[in-house]
């Protein structure tokens, strides 16, 4: 597999709805979209989505990061099959260039697999070990209105989700795991996003407080920064605590791992720079015993849905996120919808790479930018 051209796109995405939680707001997504060429004509896509207040990343960076650094470094890249791919990307997509651009690197990543599985008639599922772990994703509540929020309750308990996350990190926390419990009953799982909306004190309070409505983890009581502050409460609240915008690198991993911070790791593709590198923080969370969540970013298309889903299909997560670009993305550029049904139920994507194909009108149409590179 010999690259040819490599394209790039950055999209403007509108959301059907506002998107809101302690930290941010969203009306609409920015996306990053890899298209990569072979030699034969084979085409690969990736994604990715820069968060600054959880990785300090922003679009503009991760383009010129892609241009000045990464691209130049695939002329003569030529992997003979899935493991040296896997050899050389982790040579490629380094801790130090994921530091600086992990949005990027996700997003070339996820098309240089997408363009290896077509290649060699494998899915990435199969390329990483062909895994068949059953697939059953959450419900994630962002902050809303009260009708908004009653409406969505409704819609949740009409297809029977076992699981739901519920952003908190504000007056109306009682409240709404009230009306939560009310409509869907005791028997979903219940846990809560503050994405870092406490001090250490105001969290062992509150957590202690939502405990009465039988939440089953805490996700980011604290701000990223303060893992003492993730470490105290690790010890002194009675039900798991999940690191987040705390989890960036395996750096980041290890230093929670080592302080017992925290007992779940929430992954998510793009923040962390990828499936290989996702995988890399998932294997040292589970040497000490930490547990993980796969999460996702709000806007996903298609293509990181289905990537979550590829790395799902090989690991044990405590939870999933992800596959909601057909409920919360006013346009998809995936041909497949990447969706579950009742109760969260997915199943594995056919096809080969990504198991996706990307409408390209639909990418043109949303493009605000395009640039085309030849190798």
């Amino acid at each position: 597999m010999w690259l040819k051209k490599i394209h790039l796109y950055l999209l403007q995405i509108q959301l059907c709805m506002p998107i809101k939680h302690y930290l941010a707001e969203r009306t609409h997504s920015e996306n990053l979209v890899v298209k990569v060429v072979t030699d034969s004509g084979v085409v690969g896509f990736g994604e990715g989505i820069a968060r600054q207040y959880v990785t300090g990343e922003v679009m503009e960076s991760s383009l010129r990061f892609l241009q000045d650094h990464l691209i130049p470094e695939l002329n003569g890249f030529h992997p003979s099959g899935p493991p040296d791919l896997i050899e050389t990307l982790a040579e490629l997509l380094s801790e130090d260039n994921r530091s600086q651009a992990p949005a990027a690197c996700c997003a070339l990543e996820l098309a240089l697999f997408d363009a290896a599985g077509k290649t060699w008639s494998q899915s990435v599922a199969q390329m990483l070990g062909n895994g068949d772990q059953p697939l059953i994703y959450s419900a994630v509540i962002p902050m809303m209105s009260p009708p908004s929020f009653h409406r969505l309750l409704h819609l949740i308990r009409d297809m029977e989700m076992s699981f739901v996350k519920i952003k908190v990190g504000n007056e109306r926390d009682a409240e709404i795991l009230s009306l939560a419990r009310e409509i869907l009953g005791r028997e979903v799982d219940f846990r809560v996003d503050a994405n870092g909306a406490w001090s250490t004190e105001e969290a062992k309070k509150r957590i202690r407080e939502m405990m009465t409505y039988g939440i089953s983890a805490v996700e980011q009581p604290v701000p990223k920064e303060d893992i003492q502050g993730l470490k105290r409460l690790a010890e002194q609240v009675e039900i798991p605590i999940i690191a987040d915008e705390s989890l960036f690198l395996e750096r980041d991993a290890e230093r929670l791992a080592s302080l017992d911070a925290c007992q779940v790791f929430n992954l998510r593709l793009s923040k962390c720079g990828g499936i290989l590198a996702a995988n890399r923080l998932y294997e040292i969370g589970r040497k000490e015993a930490i547990a993980a969540q796969l999460g996702c970013l709000v806007g996903e298309t298609g293509i990181l849905s289905a990537a979550g889903r590829q790395l799902a299909a090989n690991r044990k997560f405590l939870y999933l996120e992800g596959s909601y670009s057909s409920y919360l993305l006013k346009d998809d550029i995936v041909n497949e919808p990447v969706e579950f049904g009742p109760g969260g139920v997915a199943q594995p994507l056919p096809g080969h790479g990504l198991g996706v194909s990307v409408n390209e009108e639909t990418l043109q149409r949303l493009a605000v930018m395009h640039e085309e590179i030849r190798l």
